[in-house]
């Protein structure tokens, strides 16, 4: 996706040229692709379309502060000059229900068929469903398995309200199915700017919610929906504090931020308040990406616990191959409490979430258009 069509037009020309060249070689006698010329001329057309590629990536538009920019209310996906080194506003909508669960073969379908109507929705972000795994079970990929008591976290994600909306509509059924009978809801938190939350408070599906408002965030997802559907790969952190100064609180929460923004790994982090809860929510390529995260911000984090606020809980949402490195990391750290710790329950990602997001790409600790 280049800055303009323009630009667009020479790089589509020689990737085509070098993609047709490449396929003819192969179709070429083993005799005739001996000749030292014929790979010569093989080696130019790679090169030259690596160049293009190079060349165009580092002509794109350079970015400016989001924060001063006066295309602020265009949507994010519409907005092709918005983009750049500097990260995007942390806008993002987040549903966050918790369920007990109470008979897991029946969430379990009903959830994969949740997952599955919602792949329809093109105004999503992501979505998926993480679960604690109590039960031993030698038999399971693992050696964990739900049981009643365990509990069911849905991991859906939105760029405004209006996708949020028409999500909570198409979903109905699958919602009251899991009610009557196979989980019990513990509860609902929603996470977003405050004009975005005010679209939501009637919502019969969000009565009794907890809404939390964006406070300070980034974000490196430079299309926040209608990519195609991928799997859903990232490694969520959500943890949550007590405030008791809720202004230094807020000071160290900014200087977190700002370091964050130099970390390519990232792709959202950021925090939201309601009432005396302060929340952080982040979310990070992979679980290398994470740890090196919590070792940055650890100086900062421990001055965030000494006074401003204290610990609550934390949530970790990775896939099963993703949670050995987190569990290495605390091992060899000796992260016995606190935040990211030995305490901080984890949820295993089922497989079958999707996301529609397309984030900023990092080339040589420079962010560049995709």
């Amino acid at each position: 996706e280049c800055a303009s069509p323009r630009q667009s037009a020479p790089l589509s020309f020689c990737c085509a040229i070098a993609l047709v060249y490449d396929r003819w070689l192969w179709l070429v006698s083993a005799s005739e692709r001996k000749f030292v010329a014929l790979f010569t001329l093989h080696r130019l057309m790679c090169a030259l379309s690596v160049l293009c590629t190079l060349s165009m990536s580092l002509l794109r538009p350079t970015a400016t502060s989001h924060a001063s920019s006066s295309m602020m209310a265009t949507p994010r996906a519409a907005a092709t000059l918005m983009a750049g080194a500097a990260p995007y506003d942390y806008t993002l909508l987040t549903l966050q229900p918790t369920y007990t669960i109470h008979d897991w073969p029946a969430t379990q379908r009903i959830m994969d068929d949740y997952v599955a109507e919602t792949k329809a929705e093109r105004g999503l972000t992501f979505c998926g469903y993480s679960t604690t795994r109590s039960r031993r079970d030698s038999t399971v990929v693992g050696d964990f398995a739900e049981e009643p008591g365990d509990k069911l976290f849905c991991r859906d994600a939105f760029p405004d309200a209006d996708s949020l909306l028409a999500h909570l509509s198409n979903v109905e059924p699958q919602r009251s199915a899991l009610l009557q009978g196979p989980a019990s809801l513990d509860g609902i938190e929603l996470h977003g700017p405050a004009a975005e939350l005010r679209k939501c408070e009637d919502a019969p599906a969000l009565q009794g919610a907890r809404l939390f408002e964006v406070d300070c965030g980034l974000s490196r997802l430079e299309k926040e929906s209608g990519g195609m559907p991928l799997p859903l790969q990232l490694v969520s952190l959500h943890t949550s504090f007590s405030l008791a100064d809720a202004d230094a609180a807020r000071a160290i929460c900014k200087e977190i931020v700002a370091t964050t923004a130099g970390e390519e790994n990232c792709i959202y982090h950021g925090w939201t308040v309601c009432g005396d809860t302060l929340t952080c929510r982040e979310a990070y390529g992979s679980a290398v990406g994470l740890a090196r995260h919590c070792e940055g911000v650890a100086a900062s984090i421990e001055r965030l616990l000494d006074g401003p606020a204290t610990l609550r809980e934390g949530q970790l949402h990775a896939s099963l191959s993703q949670l050995p490195v987190l569990a290495e990391f605390v091992e060899e750290r000796r992260r016995e409490t606190g935040y990211c710790s030995r305490e901080t329950q984890r949820f295993f990602a089922a497989e079958g979430g999707f996301s529609r997001y397309e984030v900023q790409q990092s080339m040589f600790g420079f962010f560049l258009r995709r």
